[in-house]
């Protein structure tokens, strides 16, 4: 895969964007994949703004320099086009000029796009209401031109979920774990290290004041407060010490080395910071893979962290004096327990690690490019043709990996849409196309159809007939003589199966418990579930484990079919992808409005979707739980 990543900053400038974009393309590099990054020919920070050379190799990465007028805040560099020729994803990062830029072009340029958000530009409080206005506005119909937006924190996911309510993934930003991994203190030291830039924001000052509340009730407390000089300079930082008199307990040292940090934390047990924003909070876990307490300020970052690893302490810096003394309370247990206490923070960074951001990036580009899955209406299908797909399920047998198996036609889809409940459930089966209406939205969306109908109807019997293993099979659906014809009549074109048992689908909730038994004793490997949507499928999701069956199959009206029941269209029909309406002259009673109305409504879904260019699946609130699997919204 070629992937640009376009980035207004890069090497040899320092950051937390240019690391991301770094840690990320060096990544995608080791797999294979060839990378380019396009940034601008100067530095911002730089006193002397010289040009930087137009191309250069990093190990590997293709680095592309442009001109650009204007400001910093908004750089104009329209020849970004130039460079972004033949990509399979262009990866944009922050929410810029080239955010907006390359949505607007899109039709010219006609690239894959995927932005990462990093904060927005929301880090300050400088023009703040034309933000707030810029955001609802150009910011949210930019993203539209977008595939897939990245929130790269739990924060920036709900920042961004109002103006882009589909196609919001959360994979949370990478930290390079190893550069400083298990270099803390052996031993408990009454010392604590402050990693960040020199800025207001920061609020080095409040953390002076902790410090000194902890110096009061024990002076042998130190503070080493390291990083590199922005809207405050190494001497306003200095003159913070010297005003509440700590000169002697606090150590200074500007744009440290990662030598020099290293040394630092070797003499260190804590990591603080007293921030009062952070998109993320990269400084804290490089701490905690040291193996670093972390003691962080009340800001939902930090909150989120310190949930999500159980490591770590919320203080209230604004309280100085109340926060020291709770802590020095506590102090005792954690002095005890210290190296328990440190292990765990070294073992907790390693969810953060850069390999399994890496591979949620590689899933939500192929999630993308629909080459593997296909996301309609918010649940992702398998792209495989007959051959694939009893592959793929003969696999997970062999595994003994319990799966799910669902039809996406055009009803299901509506209804998933409407239905929460059953777009969880998809959202964990194994889904396969069903029908003309997902054929379309698949062209639609995607440019192509999928390869071949897998529709419940043909695909199991074929998978039966063709599968290399041999299966006890449940039958749960239809009445009970229609269940017991389609097993006969299905088992003996295939007999190397076995009937397990079957039960009528009619049946009331406080008979489920003794289903689900009967399904249990009987010894199936497999069940076939014919209940129409939704509830085929919520009962394979929420009883599959409990029958003890490796595969559950959601078949719809199979069992009728099965046991002729029902005829099937002749197979012109059939072969025209027209059975809908053979079945609707069938039953038009049932189906007219499935059909006649619910065909338009789930076009009209689908046409939103393309409005608003989401090709990922939905996971809603789940954002930031899992890191190798993209969350959305």
């Amino acid at each position: 895969m070629f992937v640009v990543h376009v980035v207004r900053q890069f090497h040899p400038g320092v950051g937390g964007l240019e690391n991301h974009v770094l840690n990320l393309a060096a990544g995608q590099i080791a797999a294979g994949n060839r990378v380019r990054v396009v940034t601008l020919d100067r530095l911002f920070k730089s006193a002397e703004q010289e040009r930087l050379p137009a191309t250069e190799n990093l190990n590997g990465i293709e680095i592309v320099r442009i001109p650009y007028v204007g400001s910093s805040r908004y750089p104009i560099a329209l020849s970004v086009l130039r460079h972004i020729k033949g990509a399979d994803v262009v990866h944009v990062h922050a929410i810029d000029f080239f955010f907006d830029f390359l949505a607007w072009t899109k039709p010219v340029h006609g690239r894959t796009l995927v932005a990462s958000t990093h904060g927005g530009f929301f880090h300050t409080p400088y023009r703040a209401r034309l933000k707030r206005l810029w955001f609802a506005t150009i910011t949210r119909l930019s993203s539209t031109f977008y595939e897939a937006i990245i929130a790269v924190s739990t924060s920036d996911f709900k920042l961004f979920r109002p103006v882009r309510p589909e196609g919001v993934a959360c994979i949370e930003q990478g930290v390079d774990i190893v550069k400083f991994h298990d270099v803390s203190a052996r031993q408990f030291r009454k010392s604590i290290i402050s990693i960040s830039r020199f800025s207001q924001n920061k609020r080095l000052d409040l953390l002076v004041r902790f410090v000194g509340a902890l110096r009061k009730r024990d002076p042998e407390w130190i503070l080493t407060i390291a990083g590199r000089p922005d809207d405050l300079q190494t001497d306003d930082v200095r003159r913070l010490a010297e005003g509440a008199g700590l000169a002697d307990a606090i150590d200074i040292v500007s744009s440290p080395d990662e030598q020099t940090l290293a040394r630092i934390m070797r003499e260190s047990s804590f990591i603080a910071s007293a921030s009062e924003y952070e998109g993320f909070g990269i400084t804290p876990i490089e701490g905690m893979s040291a193996g670093l307490f972390p003691l962080l300020s009340d800001i939902p970052s930090f909150r989120r962290l310190i949930e999500r690893t159980q490591c770590g302490l919320i203080v209230d810096f604004a309280d100085p004096d109340a926060d020291a003394r709770a802590f020095l309370e506590n102090l005792p247990k954690f002095r005890s327990d210290y190296p328990l206490q440190r292990a765990a923070c070294i073992e907790a960074a390693k969810t953060y690690d850069w390999g399994n951001v890496c591979q949620a990036h590689a899933d939500l580009y192929e999630a993308i490019s629909g080459t593997e899955t296909r996301t309609i209406l918010g649940v992702a299908i398998k792209v495989r043709m007959f051959d694939g797909a009893r592959q793929l399920l003969d696999r997970r047998y062999n595994n003994r990996q319990r799966t799910a198996v669902a039809f996406a036609n055009a009803n299901m889809l509506n209804v998933a849409a409407s239905v929460p409940g059953l777009r969880r459930a998809l959202s964990e089966a194994v889904v396969f196309n069903d029908g003309i209406g997902v054929n379309i939205a698949s062209a639609l969306l995607y440019g192509s159809g999928f390869p071949e109908n897998l529709n419940g109807t043909d695909f199991v019997p074929n998978y039966l007939h063709h599968t290399r293993h041999r299966y006890r099979i449940f039958f749960l659906g239809a009445r009970a003589d229609i269940a017991e014809r389609a097993a006969r009549n299905l088992l003996a074109s295939c007999p190397r199966h076995e009937i397990a048992g079957c039960h009528t689908g009619y049946f009331d909730e406080n008979e489920l418990p003794d289903i689900v038994e009967t399904i249990r004793r009987s010894g199936a490997d497999m069940v076939l579930v014919a209940m129409g949507n939704p509830r085929q499928e919520l009962f394979i999701h929420d009883h599959l484990a409990a029958t003890g069956c490796v595969l559950g199959v959601g078949v719809g009206a199979l069992f009728d079919f099965l046991a002729d029941e029902v005829p099937r269209a002749l197979p012109w029909v059939q072969r025209w992808r027209l059975e809908w309406a053979y079945r609707m002259l069938q039953e038009p009673k049932r189906l007219w409005a499935r059909y006649l109305i619910g065909g338009p409504s789930f076009l009209l879904r689908t046409l939103d979707q393309w409005l608003f260019g989401s090709r990922i699946a939905d996971a809603g609130s789940n954002a930031g739980e899992k890191r190798t699997a993209p969350e959305t919204s």
